[in-house]
C-alpha cells in the first residue's frame, strides 16, 4: 500500500504561473510542430521543427538556432539530402541508401512481412567511418531551459514553486547561465554505448490487421495500404551487460521495401516530426508524412501534460538521440498469403497454416545519434532475427500448457504421499524441511502465475489455470501435511539432536520402580515376584491441545511461506535487470538451494536411524517434474523466456539431485546410518535386552508385571537348562503370557550379546520397564510413540 501510494498520479497539474506558462508554451510547439509536418514538402526541407532548425554542416560551423531560417528552398533550389541541408551526414546518408529501401517487391513476389509487431535479436559493432561523425548539440529551447533552472534551487534542492522577482532572476541567470547544456554534455546518457554487444527491437506496430479505435475513423483517402506507423523500444547491452540502454523510438515500415525509419522523441529534438525528411525519397516522404500526421494526432495537443513535459525534459538531459534505418528480409511468401497467415494467426479458426511460420529478420540496420556522434550496425555472419507476437504468445501457451501438465502430477503425486503417510510412525521420520522446499516452489509459482495474468491477459486463463492447481497443492496438500508433521514431532521441540539420535526424548517420563518383594523358590533362584496386577493400555487419544497446535502451525508456515514467496518473486524479477555475470551467478545460487530438499529428508533418516520416509514413486516423480523445466529453458534455444543455451547448469542441477537420491538409496540398502562410523554414535536404546538375576536382584533392570516363574523345560543341552530360566508376564496389549528368558549366570553385560545370540526374544521392554510381545508393540507404535500403560514416550526402534 505504501508503494502504490508512493507513486505519481500521471496526471500532475501545474502548482505555480511558471509551470502553467511552461505547460501553455509547451503544448503550443507541439501543436506547432505538427501543423508544420502536415503542410510540409520535401523540396523545402524540414522547417521549423526543434531539433531539425540546423543541418550537420550548420552545427559544425557554429550556426545558431536563433539565425534560423539559414537556407531559402524553392523548387529552382530545392532541399536534398546531404549533410549541408539535412541533419545527416553525408557518411550515414550513404552508407543508408546503399541497402535500406531499395528492392521494392512486384506483384506476385516474394514479400516482406506486413505485420512486424514483435521482437527480434541481434548483434551489432560500432561502425567506423573514413570520416569522423562529430556529435553536434542539440540545444532545448530557452523557456524549457529556464523553466529547468528554476526547478532546482543554488544547493540543489527542489524548487519551492515560487517565482522570483526581475533582479533575483537575473542573478540567478548569471550563475546558472550554463547549467543545462553542461549537464546535457557531461552526464552519462542512455544510448551512449561504448562497447560492442546485443540488441533487441519490441516492434509495435499499427493500423494493419488491428483496427485500432484511433484509426477507425480515417476516411478512404487517408489509409495507407502499403505502410504502417509503429513504436519500437531498442535495448543496446555490451556482452557483459555492463552497459544497458533502453529508448523508445517512433516511425514508419515501409511494406513494399521492407524498411523501416524509427526516431527518438524529446524536449531537444522533436523526432517523428521530422522524420518524414529522412525517408530518402519524395514517394516515401508523402507515405511517412501522413502516417506520422495520424500517429501525432492520436493524442491532441491538450492531452499532453506535466508529466509529458517533464519526462520530455529529462529524456532531453539522459539520453541520446536515435535515428534508426532497418531493412528485414524477404520472406518466401507473397501479399497474399502473408494477409492470410496473418489473418489466420490473429483470429485462429482452424484453417492450415504453414509448417514454418515466417519470423521476423532484419538484413542490415544503421543507428545514428546526432548528439553522441556514434553509429551502429549489424555484426558480420551473425543472425538478427526474433518471432512475431501471435506466433511468440503461442509458443509460451504451449510451455505453459506444458507447465500445467506438470503441476497437475506434482498435485497427484503429493495427494498419493499423504494417503501413504498417515500413521505417528510414518509421520515422525518426513522431515518438515524438505516439505517445506515443496510449499516454497509451488507458492512461488503460484504467485508469479497469478502476478503475470493480470499482465498477460491474452494468457490469463492458462496462468490462473496454472496458479490455482498451484496454490492448491501448496495451501491444501502441502501445508496440511507440514502440519501433520509438526504435530507428530512436536514432542521432539527442545530436544537436541543428540538427544534424538539416542532415541530420548524430553518427555520422557520415567516411573520410580516399585520394590520388589523377593521370595525364595524350592525350584530355582530368587525372582521377584510383582504384586499388581497388569494395567490395560489406553487408547490412543487426541491431546487435548493437538488442535491448538495444528492451527498455529498452520497460521506460522502460511505467513512465513507467503511472505518469503513474495521476497523471492521481487528478487527474481529484479535479477532479470541485473548484468549477466550477476544474473547467472544468481541463478546457479538459486537453483542449486531451491533444489537441494532431499538433503533434510537425508539428514532426518540419519537422524532418527529410519530409511522409510518418502515413497520412491513420490521421490523420483517429484525430481523429474521440477528438473524438466530447468532442462527446456536452458537446453531448448528458442525458448520463448530467451534464455541462453546453458548445458552445464542441467549438468550441475542433475548430478546434485542424483547424489542426494543416490544417498537415499544408500539409505535404504545399508541403514540410515552408513556413512557415519559407529564410535561417533551415540548407543540407540535396546529394546530386547538380556536380562540376568543380577539385574534384577539390584534393581537396575524391574517389572511389575512378573506375575510367576517357572524353571525352563525344553530338550536341549543341560547346559543351556541351567543358563536361563523363563518368566512369564501378561502383555498389557493381548492380555496373554509373553516368556522373559533370565540369565542365571552372572556375565559381563558386553558379553550377553556376543555370548546368546541364539535366545529367542519375543518380548520388548520398554524404558519405562513395561513388557510386551514383539508384534504387539510395533504395531502400537506405527500408530503412537507412547507407552500403552503409561505414556511415557518411546524412542523409535
Amino acid at each position: 500500500m505504501f508503494i502504490f501510494l508512493s507513486l505519481p498520479s500521471g496526471n500532475e497539474q501545474p502548482h505555480s504561473e511558471l509551470e502553467r506558462d511552461t505547460l501553455t508554451q509547451f503544448q503550443t510547439q507541439y501543436f506547432n510542430s505538427l501543423k508544420i509536418l502536415n503542410e510540409s514538402q520535401y523540396d523545402l526541407g524540414y522547417g521549423n521543427i526543434t531539433g531539425y532548425q540546423l543541418s550537420y554542416k550548420d552545427y559544425l560551423t557554429g550556426k545558431s538556432i536563433k539565425d534560423w531560417p539559414i537556407h531559402e528552398y524553392s523548387k529552382e533550389h530545392p532541399w536534398v539530402e546531404n549533410e549541408e541541408y539535412s541533419i545527416l551526414p553525408n557518411v550515414i546518408s550513404n552508407n543508408v541508401k546503399q541497402f535500406w529501401g531499395n528492392d521494392e517487391v512486384k506483384l506476385n513476389e516474394n514479400a516482406y512481412l506486413l505485420n512486424i509487431s514483435g521482437r527480434a535479436n541481434g548483434e551489432f559493432i560500432i561502425s567506423q567511418t573514413e570520416n569522423k561523425i562529430e556529435p553536434i548539440k542539440l540545444k532545448i529551447p530557452e523557456y524549457l531551459k529556464t523553466y529547468y533552472n528554476s526547478r532546482t534551487t543554488n544547493d540543489g534542492s527542489d524548487y519551492d514553486g515560487r517565482l522570483t522577482t526581475p533582479s533575483d532572476q537575473k542573478d540567478k541567470d548569471e550563475k546558472e547561465k550554463d547549467k543545462l547544456e553542461k549537464e546535457l554534455e557531461l552526464s552519462e546518457k542512455v544510448g551512449n554505448i561504448t562497447k560492442p554487444g546485443v540488441i533487441s527491437l519490441d516492434i509495435t506496430g499499427y493500423q494493419y490487421n488491428f483496427n485500432e479505435p484511433e484509426f477507425k475513423t480515417l476516411s478512404e483517402k487517408d489509409k495507407i495500404s502499403n505502410a504502417i506507423a509503429l513504436k519500437m523500444e531498442l535495448n543496446l547491452k555490451d556482452y557483459k551487460e555492463i552497459e544497458d540502454h533502453r529508448l523508445g523510438l517512433s516511425g514508419v515500415y515501409f511494406q513494399d521495401t521492407g524498411s523501416i525509419i524509427a526516431t527518438t522523441n524529446s524536449a531537444k529534438f522533436l523526432g517523428s516530426y521530422g522524420l518524414s525528411h529522412l525517408s530518402m525519397d519524395n514517394k516515401k516522404f508523402e507515405i511517412a508524412k501522413k502516417l506520422m500526421t495520424q500517429y501525432n494526432n492520436m493524442r491532441d495537443d491538450k492531452d499532453i501534460n506535466l508529466d509529458d513535459m517533464n519526462n520530455s525534459i529529462f529524456k532531453s538531459i539522459d539520453q541520446c538521440e536515435m535515428i534508426a534505418f532497418i531493412q528485414f528480409n524477404k520472406t518466401n511468401f507473397n501479399h497474399e498469403e502473408l494477409r492470410y497467415i496473418d489473418n489466420e494467426l490473429k483470429n485462429p479458426t482452424g484453417k492450415p497454416l504453414p509448417s514454418k511460420i515466417p519470423v521476423l529478420s532484419v538484413k542490415d540496420f544503421l543507428i545514428y545519434s546526432p548528439d553522441c556522434g556514434i553509429s551502429l550496425t549489424i555484426k558480420p555472419n551473425t543472425l538478427f532475427i526474433g518471432e512475431r507476437n501471435e506466433v511468440y504468445k503461442s509458443q509460451i501457451r504451449k510451455v505453459l500448457t506444458g507447465l500445467l501438465i506438470l503441476v497437475i502430477i506434482q498435485l497427484y503425486l503429493i495427494f498419493n504421499q499423504v494417503n501413504e503417510a498417515r500413521t505417528p510412525g510414518q509421520l515422525s521420520v518426513i522431515s518438515s524441511k524438505t516439505l517445506y522446499f515443496f510449499g516454497f516452489q509451488d507458492s512461488l509459482l503460484a504467485l508469479m502465475s497469478l502476478l503475470l495474468s493480470t499482465v498477460a491477459t491474452d494468457l490469463y486463463l492458462i496462468l490462473a489455470c496454472i496458479s490455482t492447481i498451484a496454490f492448491i497443492s501448496c495451501g491444501v496438500f502441502e501445508i496440511r501435511f507440514m502440519v501433520s508433521v509438526l504435530t507428530t514431532q512436536a514432542n521432539e521441540r527442545g530436544t537436541t539432536w543428540w538427544e534424538i539420535m539416542r532415541g530420548s526424548s524430553q518427555e520422557s517420563n520415567e516411573s520410580t520402580p516399585e520394590p520388589a518383594i523377593i521370595e525364595e523358590n524350592q525350584d530355582g533362584p530368587i525372582l521377584p515376584i510383582s504384586n499388581p496386577p497388569p494395567q490395560q493400555p489406553e487408547q490412543p487419544t487426541t491431546e487435548p491441545n493437538q488442535a491448538w497446535q495444528e492451527t498455529s502451525y498452520s497460521n506460522s508456515i502460511f505467513a512465513s511461506g507467503f511472505t518469503l514467496s513474495i521476497i523471492a518473486m521481487f528478487l527474481i524479477f529484479s535479477a532479470t535487470q541485473w548484468r549477466v555475470t550477476y544474473r547467472i551467478i544468481f541463478e546457479y545460487i538459486s537453483l542449486i538451494l531451491i533444489n537441494s530438499y532431499w538433503v533434510p529428508q537425508f539428514l532426518r533418516n540419519t537422524l532418527k536411524n529410519r530409511n522409510k520416509s518418502f515413497t520412491w514413486k513420490f521421490i523420483f516423480g517429484s525430481s523429474i517434474i521440477r528438473i524438466i523445466p530447468i532442462y527446456y529453458f536452458s537446453l531448448f534455444k528458442s525458448n520463448p523466456a530467451r534464455h541462453r543455451y546453458d548445458p552445464t547448469l542441467c549438468i550441475i542441477i542433475t548430478v546434485w539431485l542424483s547424489f542426494q537420491i543416490l544417498l537415499l538409496i544408500l539409505q535404504n540398502y545399508f541403514g540410515a546410518r552408513f556413512w557415519i562410523n559407529e564410535k561417533w554414535l551415540p548407543k540407540a536404546y535396546d529394546y530386547q535386552p538380556i536380562l540376568s538375576i543380577k539385574d534384577l536382584e539390584e534393581g537396575g533392570i524391574s517389572s511389575d508385571l512378573l506375575a510367576s516363574f517357572k524353571q525352563k523345560t525344553s530338550d536341549s543341552a543341560a547346559e543351556q537348562q541351567q543358563d536361563f530360566i523363563d518368566c512369564e508376564c501378561t502383555c498389557p496389549i493381548c492380555m496373554t503370557d509373553v516368556t522373559l528368558p533370565i540369565l542365571v549366570k552372572n556375565e559381563e553385560t558386553k558379553d550377553k550379546k556376543s555370548n546368546h545370540l541364539h535366545i529367542n526374544k519375543d518380548y520388548m521392554i520398554t524404558p519405562c520397564h513395561h513388557i510386551f510381545h514383539v508384534e504387539c508393540l510395533e504395531n502400537w507404535m506405527k500408530y503412537k510413540l507412547q507407552c500403552p500403560v503409561c505414556r511415557t514416550s518411546l524412542p523409535p526402534i
